[in-house]
């Protein structure tokens, strides 16, 4: 939850903070961090499998809405995570899961 409030809310550092190792590989916000502007967005669907004692694989939903949009969109993704003194971390994606479909979503055009 607190990488995705992160992305929402545009905190780079806040988002690095959520990976084991600061993922510094990736890209600057807007890049690859699909999500449009937002006015809401939340998780559902938990699931877990845990691995060892301090490593789970998790996937979920990804519900939102663009701003200025009331059309709710959402995709599937999931994690592999790590626990590092007492946090849940981020140590990569689960295959293709980060990678949703892309879905424009429409805005003003200049005249």
């Amino acid at each position: 939850v607190t990488y995705w409030s992160a992305l929402q809310s545009g905190d780079t550092d806040g988002a690095y903070e959520c990976f084991v190792e600061g993922r510094n590989d990736l890209p600057l916000p807007g890049a690859l961090w699909f999500l449009p502007p937002t006015d809401d967005l939340w998780l559902e669907g938990f699931r877990s499998l845990p691995v060892t004692a301090g490593r789970v694989l998790v996937s979920y939903e990804v519900h939102y809405r663009a701003r200025g949009n009331r059309e709710e969109r959402k995709f599937r993704t999931g994690n592999e995570l790590v626990r590092v003194r007492g946090e849940w971390r981020i140590a990569g994606p689960l295959g293709e899961a980060n990678m949703p479909q892309w879905h424009s979503t429409p805005g003003p055009v200049d005249s």
